[in-house]
Order: structure tokens, then sequence, then C-alpha cells
């Protein structure tokens, strides 16, 4: 991480307040981008676009400038670039590559800088205690639920942490962790905001969007449908709450990606409209996914094909909805989805005998 070792701390963090003092000081505007001088910013913006395009929270932490005018400027210029694609999936595939790369970095920083970063950027309510190692934070109650109450894994959960006196004690590790979400939801905010407040961009900038454009890839499986009887009518509450998600462009947790994976396979759907349902996410890789999808379908690995997980195992991990209040006594999604299934062809038989 050399040439990142060389920039100021509001280059390497440019939504710390100190980083937008120093950007509103430098005095830019988007007209100031007509200037070849800004040459440079405009192709670093665009650059971070392109990156997270292709590598998505796999970004390299060291693919920077040495220069700070251009880290700390390129960065909301890039927020406004995302935002003029109209692209949901770049900017939520931008979003996450840029807090990952936030994410790397402040893995190496020490624990007065994280705190500077929880406490300035986020207003997070958390105070340095190593009194229960190898817990090294106190998170406030509200903070805390407010930031992990999105976690689907048990480890998260308030019973299963150390409170005491109103406060969440965590590790250096789990607090970074928190700390990227609201980076990416920061970004998220901001690009949403640029599209409302944003006019039009000189004509310079609008050629660096046209051609960020063009970097897309090809959406190929976005074409797809899901085959008759399939469709999510006929699903459980809990997984159609995944399906929403996932088809907005959501990251959802480990658990949830691999019960609506089970799922799909054991009603029937083929691998290519799985893999067109994980296509929207942020962090999507085609490789990694048909490795997944098969290996859960039992076409690789042990062929073994693997079961829906039972209702228990889904509201352990938080993803049950309304605790099963509106599925009735079932143990398994797929009992719901057989019942489901039976009724909706029963009513449309019955339609079709009115006609």
């Amino acid at each position: 991480m050399a040439l990142a070792d060389k920039l100021s701390t509001r280059a390497k963090y440019p939504f710390l307040p100190e980083a937008k003092e120093a950007f509103l000081a430098l005095g830019f505007n988007l007209d100031s981008f007509r200037d070849a001088s800004t040459k440079p910013i405009v192709e670093r913006a665009a650059k971070r676009i392109i990156n997270a395009l292709h590598w998505g929270e796999n970004v390299n932490p060291m693919d920077v400038t040495e220069d700070d005018v251009t880290e700390l400027v390129s960065f909301p210029l890039a927020i406004i670039l995302a935002a003029k694609t109209g692209d949901k999936y770049l900017q939520r595939r931008f979003a996450l590559a840029e807090a990952s790369l936030a994410y790397k970095r402040m893995s190496n920083e020490d624990s007065e800088l994280i705190l500077r970063i929880a406490r300035e950027a986020f207003k997070i309510n958390v105070e340095y205690d190593d009194t229960y190692p190898p817990y090294r934070y106190t998170v406030g109650l509200v903070d805390y639920l407010k930031s992990a109450s999105k976690f689907n894994d048990p480890v998260w959960k308030l019973v299963n942490r150390v409170v005491a006196r109103g406060r969440v004690y965590i590790e250096s590790r789990e607090l970074i962790r928190l700390l990227r979400d609201r980076i990416e939801k920061y970004i998220l905010e901001n690009i949403e905001k640029a599209e409302i407040e944003v006019g039009k961009l000189p004509e310079n900038l609008e050629e660096v969007v046209k051609n960020i454009r063009n970097q897309i890839p090809e959406r190929k499986f976005e074409d797809l449908t899901l085959k008759e009887g399939s469709s999510p009518e006929a699903w459980p509450p809990c997984m159609k709450a995944i399906y929403g998600k996932l088809t907005s462009g959501e990251s959802v947790s480990h658990f949830a990606n691999f019960m609506m994976a089970a799922f799909l396979v054991n009603i029937g759907l083929p691998v290519e409209e799985i893999i067109s349902i994980y296509s929207r996410r942020s962090d999507f890789n085609e490789r990694i996914a048909r490795y997944q999808v098969e290996h859960i379908a039992g076409l690789r690995g042990s062929r073994t094909k693997y079961i829906t997980p039972s209702c228990s195992k889904i509201r352990t991990n938080g993803l049950c909805i309304e605790n099963g209040r509106l599925c009735g006594n079932i143990k398994n999604p797929m009992t719901y989805y057989k019942k489901k299934l039976r009724e909706l062809k029963r009513i449309d038989k019955d339609k079709a005998q009115e006609k």
C-alpha cells in the first residue's frame, strides 16, 4: 500500500468532515473540469468507477495516485459521474468498491483514527475499551442496534454480545465492518442527491459519462424469465423478501444467499435462471455464482443436492417474516410453496370452469 501510505488522511478517507472542508476550500465546481489542468482529476474519477465495475469489492487499495488533490477531488466528482450514468447496478457497484477500499485501509490504521472516523464522519457513539479482550471498543446500544440490525449472522444478535451499562463490546474488525456499511450507505445517498441536484454537465464530462456507460458489462441474464409454475406468487414471505432485495441490487447475508439458492434449486428452477436473479447484486461475479449454484444443485463437488433450510434455521438467522405468522404451522418453506402452488392451480381451474 506504498502509494496510499503517502496520501493524507483526508485524501484516503474523503467522507471525513475535514476532507469536505478541504474540497470546498479548493473552490472547484463543474465548470472547473473544462480546464485541461484538471484532466488528471477527471481521469482518476472515471477510473474509480471503471475499477469498481471490473473488480467490485476486490478493488486494489494500491491503485491510487500520489497527488492528494487528485485523490480528494476525484471522489465527489466520481459520485456525480456515477449519478449521471443513471445505472443502479453501476452505482451500487461503485459504492461497494469505495466502501471496501476504505475497509482495507482502515484495517491498517490505529484505534485513534478509527474512532475519529466513526465519531466525526458518522456520529457513532463509540469508545475505546479493552476491558474484555478481544473486544477493543464499546458502542452505545442504540447505535449498535441501528448498525447491526441488517446483519443476519447470529453473532451480531444482541443476545450473543457482551453488554454492560448500555454499551455493546465489539472487536476492532467488527467496528470497521460497521463503518464499511455506513460508508456504502453514505455514497449511495450522495449519488441519489446528485441525481436530483446536479444539472447538465460540461461537454467533456458528458463524454466521460458516455464512455463509462460503455464499460458496463452486458447484463445477459436480465432477459431471462422465471419458468411457468415457479412464480414468486407461490413463494413463502421469507423468500419473497430476499428475492426483492436481490432483484433491486441489494446485498444479503451469506446464509440468505444459500437459503434462496437452495429453495430455487428445489422448486426446479434452472441454474441459468437462478444466476439471473443474482446477476443484479453489486458484488456479482458470474464464475463464482455459477460454481456456488451448481454446487448447491449437486452438479459439482460431492454431487449432493442441498435441501432448503428449515424454518427454525431461517428464524435463527433472523430471516423469518413476522415469526412465521403469515405461513401457518409449517416446518420448511417447501411445504408452504407446495401448498400455495396447489391453491393457485385450484383457483386457476375454478376460473377456467366459470368461463
